[in-house]
């Protein structure tokens, strides 16, 4: 996982703003247009563009160009790294959780 650090890290950076993580959450419903986007945040074009950047940035988003009109897709994938960091933290501590839980009941026995 150590060349996975960077990627990682993106993907972090681009998920530590709430709206961001909405937009994530909307495009896994399917693509949405940036106007489409647009009409469930408050704030302008210009910050709509900069929070998708980032997450196009991240690679976790991907835009199409329909004429004039861009097109955002969710791309899953980029994900796999957070799910397998989740999977190796909860791993850890499940088993530093089952270790306490032997020494616990050794002490009663």
């Amino acid at each position: 996982m150590s060349g996975e650090g960077p990627a990682l890290n993106a993907v972090f950076d681009a998920l530590a703003n709430e709206p961001r993580r909405e937009i994530v959450k909307r495009l896994a419903r399917g693509p949405m247009t940036t106007p489409e986007i647009g009409r469930h945040f408050k704030f302008s074009k210009q910050a709509l563009n900069r929070h998708v950047g980032l997450l196009e940035n991240a690679g976790l988003v991907s835009r199409t160009l329909h004429g004039r009109v861009h097109e955002l897709t969710l791309v899953p994938r980029r994900l796999d790294g957070l799910t397998r960091w989740i999977s190796e933290l909860r791993s850890g501590w499940a088993a530093s959780l089952d270790r306490l839980d032997e020494v616990l009941r050794a002490r009663n026995d």
